[in-house]
């Protein structure tokens, strides 16, 4: 007996159902990690490559969960073969995820239009590193600066909290102390991140939401991230984007993405794993707990990959290809920090993000 039967329609997933067989252990996660791998493979196109499947399917499985009754890889084998009627042709072309790249540059169209600018990564204290994405979104904001393209620059291993996390619940802090790691929280949503100088990429778009009309905030993410995508591919990384906000190849998530808006502008950041170290993740980060009675959320469980496990190319190399992708796709200038922009970092992170009053804002 298949493990799970697929249903489509007009090139599409439509529907999910499993065989009894397959369960999950610990059996009380069953129903909620089926109703997940379901929700995560539903309006999937047809005709990916299995890896595409394996990484939604992955998405779906908590750290401390494994399938009884199936592999993800036979799960994955099976969405690729129960579809494999619909991918005989491609009339869509290559997919980022949801989009195809010709959507994609339809939705993109107005970003060649703009002055888009780079500030190049220097290193930075975490909480400079934040300080900097409330100066730079607010600059754009008020039309002191064009769109803008950052790369941050880490002096030191950090872990970097979600807007409405709780400090105490999100990360062992006694752990990150003893391992060198930094605690900060960003003003963007979503869940903790654990960057390293040399271990991760990040970068963040501050652009005007009218770039973005049309789209819902789910589909925002993609769009954003898409350049990205392709700078991968071009490298030679197997990467696709799931829904809401990851890039995952076949054996994990390899990138994440937050973003916030506020007066007409949308903060858009994503951190790529380069070479990180996922035992210091599972270590400091309390994946999937959530504690009763405690506001904020929790960082999401997730089986978590890296992009030197695929390509051998230097973290300076990928992150080149980074932005000449975004300078051939929209064109990009430097852009250089003003005076005045300098003095409201140092003001925002002496009054804000270094704070114990913004770090411990939730209990």
């Amino acid at each position: 007996m298949s493990p799970l039967n697929i249903q489509t329609a007009s090139n599409r997933i439509t529907a999910v159902t499993f065989s009894p067989r397959l369960r999950c252990d610990p059996d009380s996660a069953t129903s909620h990690v089926l109703a997940a791998i379901a929700s995560l493979l539903v309006d999937m196109p047809t005709h990916l490559p299995v890896s595409a499947y394996a990484a939604r399917i992955r998405a779906a499985v908590p750290v401390g969960c494994s399938l009884v009754g199936a592999t993800i890889e036979d799960l994955s084998q099976n969405v690729a073969t129960a579809v494999a009627h619909d991918a005989t042709t491609s009339p869509d072309g290559e997919r980022i995820g949801g989009f195809t790249i010709p959507e994609i540059n339809h939705a993109t169209v107005n970003w060649r239009h703009q002055d888009w600018q780079l500030i190049s990564p220097v290193p930075c204290s975490p909480t400079e590193n934040v300080a900097w994405d409330e100066v730079l979104a607010d600059r754009v904001a008020v039309g002191q600066r064009p769109p803008t393209l950052r790369f941050w620059s880490w002096d030191r291993p950090t872990v970097v909290l979600g807007r409405c996390q709780s400090a105490t619940h999100a990360v062992d802090t006694a752990i990150a102390d003893k391992c060198g790691f930094s605690v900060t929280r960003r003003m963007s949503g979503g869940g903790a991140m654990l960057v390293t100088p040399s271990g991760t990429i990040t970068y963040s778009l501050y652009l005007p939401e009218s770039l973005l009309a049309g789209l819902s905030i789910r589909q925002s993410y993609e769009v954003c991230d898409a350049w990205a995508v392709r700078a991968l591919r071009s490298l030679g990384v197997d990467c696709h984007y799931v829904p809401v906000n990851d890039i995952a190849c076949g054996a994990g998530k390899i990138a994440g993405a937050a973003q916030a808006r506020r007066q007409g502008v949308v903060l858009h950041h994503t951190t790529l794993a380069y070479d990180l170290d996922t035992v210091d993740m599972t270590r400091l980060l309390r994946l999937g707990q959530i504690h009763p009675n405690v506001r904020g959320v929790p960082s999401a469980a997730k089986v978590v990959s890296s992009i030197r496990q695929q390509i051998g190319h230097s973290r300076e190399q990928v992150e080149r290809t980074l932005m000449d992708t975004f300078q051939q796709s929209f064109g990009l200038v430097s852009g250089v920090i003003s005076t005045e922009e300098q003095a409201e970092m140092r003001r925002l992170t002496e009054v804000k993000y270094g704070t114990s009053d913004w770090l411990h804002c939730f209990a």
